[in-house]
């Protein structure tokens, strides 16, 4: 449907929240004698002629067919403006609004025609212009209309009368409006930095776990509560002193998202007052600051150069808040979207050639979700994403989830968090099949969804998997298992398993890649078992949350420098979950140091796959350069034997003590042999042994987990304790089985363990 678009051009000096009250001219009041011409089409110049208009274009407001304009110039006599791009053939009244007073023309103004049927765009054209942007929009012809970023009021009458019947998609429909409800009564969010001084926290909570809520319940019920109550805290939203983007531009981006969903979903409730302030807000907090740091190459830091999540989230939140509110502006938010679109294609080639990223499963979801979500509206709203929805990382990267996950869990890496067992594995989103109409996708993930949920009442992955649920499409999908084994490029993990199709099978899979990827840990190796339906190795612990103040600061000493025992300024390797201790790797000679070379990159360098099983070897040289010469790694699984292989092959530079570990979440009760070489472990009743192969000598030590320490090894807890004393989250689900060896310079070194049921 057809509604009222607020146009403005919010001037320099009219700041983004503060409210101005139009002024009314002292003289008189506004008469309109009339206008000319009497007819035209699409970007017709008319002149409104009379008395008493105000001299500041931006004080006149120009109705027409839904659409609210400024006036292209002004004065006590005289107003002219353009007939809007996007309007269709008809008689239309020309209403002038000035503050409180609305005045009708005399007689009706007749669109002839509509402009043509614009351009046709190609599938690919990076780098975008405004001019592009805007013939977009023209021939998408959604001017005038909301919803229409990521919904419309079609789809929304579709999602309440699917969900009647739909078993799997009710129980969301109704979290929405139980968690809406719970909003209705919470304190309303002020602005605060967190504890590092840096992020504004609450606008994510608002923008991520209230307005979207908020919003959808209001459209599902048109309930007044629910607009209302979020309408109370954008409106508390626009006072706060920024949104972060000098400091932190992830908030800014975060929050472009929130409050463009809040323009267009709430739009037919939103008076204008309040469209102009949330419409001012964008532009003072977000837009005018993105489009500078872009344009001039400022910023806390270069984030619309990056590849990671920020470039999706920040770029993607700009696109949505300047197509929620495009005929603001159209001039200035074609800009916007124009220089969004076009240095998003970093981050999405990023996920090339498989549709991995290397910053784990949580900003793979946090970014691309918010990602997605702009490309969605680009689609709706323009009627192409210029190519940008086509890549082909952005086709495959559905699949990611899925590949990166075996029967009893998803492996995690870098500043992850856990997605150990059955119901807690990653879920991918219906857009990506929706985006490809990918019947087989939407398939393996309304299964996926419903196999991790099972004891769940709510089965979908939240309020976007319910507006993107195609049952249609679901219908003629088939479920994909993942492969026997692969290599998954991007995250530069690779797997073996004995069956994918059994849920107690065999499951082996090791980590490579670069430990400066994004969010990386030192973790270069690092590996996971799963057998019997259960995790029995896991490969890592997470990350720090919230993040402390120092995490990402990289502090002495250096992988490179001579051994020391002193740690005195906190950072990031100081951290236990980031340090190669806390993975399942080899660690050399323990100390203040960490334990691979930050720099340092693993690769593939032989595999092998066949029906009897299958194996791959990384070189993890470069990772532990400092220590070792010719280090290799591998993982093999035969699937007759029933047997996991793990084998470490290196070169010492010097005698050194190694520390092999294996991180598990079964030590309670686990048992070693007399002489060390064989553990059994045991996990909800199931028994899986671990038995050392070689060096001869070799034994094993546990450690079990704990309720208060830490966890770090003998060497290195001494030298933590105390500048790290209550900055470590406790690790208390996971033990460490272990080996300790000394070895000598110049004489290579086989370790092996198998691994069996």
């Amino acid at each position: 449907m057809i509604q009222a678009l607020i146009v403005l051009t919010i001037l320099a000096g009219m700041a983004g929240c503060e409210k101005k009250e139009s002024q009314v001219p002292d003289d008189g009041v506004a008469l309109i004698d009339g206008f000319t011409p009497l007819s035209g089409s699409e970007l017709t110049k008319v002149t409104i002629t009379g008395e008493n208009f105000p001299s500041e274009k931006w004080e006149s407001m120009i109705i027409m067919g839904g659409f609210h304009l400024f006036p292209e110039s002004a004065s006590a006599e005289k107003l002219v403006f353009s007939v809007p791009e996007g309007i269709m053939a008809g008689s239309y009244d020309i209403l002038l609004r000035i503050g409180p007073q609305i005045v009708n023309a005399p007689g009706k103004f007749q669109v002839i025609h509509p402009g043509g049927p614009g351009p046709s765009v190609p599938s690919f054209v990076i780098p975008v212009t405004p001019a592009d942007v805007k013939r977009c929009f023209t021939a998408a012809r959604k001017g005038g209309m909301h919803p229409r970023l990521h919904y419309s009021a079609d789809d929304i009458d579709r999602i309440k009368a699917l969900v009647q019947g739909d078993a799997f998609a009710k129980p969301t429909y109704d979290m929405i409006i139980t968690r809406s409800d719970e909003i209705l009564t919470s304190p309303i969010l002020e602005w605060g930095l967190d504890g590092a001084n840096l992020r504004v926290a609450n606008l994510h909570k608002i923008s991520n776990d209230q307005i979207p809520y908020l919003v959808l319940a209001w459209q599902f019920t048109r309930d007044p509560k629910y607009a209302a109550r979020c309408w109370a805290q954008l409106d508390r939203m626009c006072s706060y002193q920024d949104w972060g983007a000098e400091r932190h531009f992830l908030d800014a981006g975060i929050a472009a998202k929130g409050v463009a969903m809040a323009y267009d979903g709430l739009y037919d409730y939103l008076s204008t007052e309040q469209k102009i302030r949330l419409a001012g807000a964008l532009r003072k907090y977000v837009l005018e600051p993105g489009k500078t740091q872009i344009e001039n190459g400022t910023g806390a830091w270069k984030w619309y150069l990056s590849d990671n999540n920020w470039n999706g989230i920040c770029h993607g939140g700009m696109i949505m808040a300047a197509l929620a509110c495009y005929e603001t502006d159209p001039e200035f938010m074609s800009s916007i979207i124009a220089l969004s679109a076009s240095l998003i294609p970093p981050y999405l080639e990023s996920l090339e050639p498989d549709g991995a990223s290397e910053e784990g499963m949580m900003y793979w979801g946090y970014g691309l979700s918010n990602t997605f979500l702009a490309l969605e509206s680009m689609k709706r709203s323009l009627s192409t994403t210029f190519g940008l929805a086509d890549m082909n990382g952005v086709r495959k990267t559905g699949w990611f989830p899925y590949m990166v996950s075996g029967p009893a869990g998803t492996a995690t890496m870098g500043d992850d968090y856990l997605y150990y067992g059955n119901t807690n594995k990653f879920l991918s989103y219906f857009w990506f099949a929706h985006n490809t109409s990918d019947a087989n996708l939407a398939r393996t993930h309304y299964n996926a969804c419903t196999e991790r949920n099972a004891s769940r009442s709510e089965k979908m992955n939240g309020w976007l998997d319910l507006l993107f649920y195609d049952p249609d499409l679901v219908s003629r999908g088939s479920a994909v298992s993942a492969p026997a084994s692969g290599y998954v490029s991007g995250a530069d993990y690779m797997f073996i398993s004995e069956n994918p199709s059994d849920m107690n099978c065999l499951y082996a899979g090791m980590h490579g890649g670069d430990n400066n990827a994004s969010h990386g840990h030192l973790d270069a190796g690092t590996f996971f078992v799963q057998a019997l339906g259960e995790n029995f190795i896991v490969g890592n612990l997470g990350r720090e949350d919230p993040y402390p103040s120092d995490y990402f600061t990289v502090t002495s000493p250096m992988y490179n420098d001579a051994p020391t025992v002193n740690a005195s300024t906190r950072g990031r390797f100081y951290y236990y979950r980031v340090k190669t201790e806390s993975k399942s790797c080899l660690v050399f000679n323990p100390d203040a140091r960490p334990e691979q070379n930050p720099d340092g990159i693993a690769s593939v360098i032989d595999a092998g796959n066949d029906s009897n099983g299958g194996y791959y070897i990384i070189d993890l040289s470069q990772c532990y350069s400092r220590d070792v010469d010719n280090y290799r790694r591998g993982i093999k699984l035969i699937r007759t034997a029933g047997l996991i292989t793990l084998q470490d092959e290196f070169t010492p530079k010097k005698t050194s003590s190694v520390y092999w570990l294996a991180h598990s979440p079964a030590t309670d009760g686990l048992v070693i042999s007399h002489n060390g070489t064989k553990a059994v472990m045991t996990r909800n009743g199931k028994t899986f042994y671990a038995t050392i192969k070689s060096p001869s000598g070799a034994a094993f030590v546990k450690t079990d987990r704990s309720e208060s320490k830490v966890g770090y090894l003998p060497e290195t807890e001494p030298v933590f304790s105390s500048v790290m004393a209550g900055k470590n989250g406790i690790n208390r689900w996971y033990g460490k089985l272990m080996i300790k060896l000394t070895v000598e310079a110049g004489s290579p070194v086989v370790i092996r363990v198998d691994f069996s049921s």
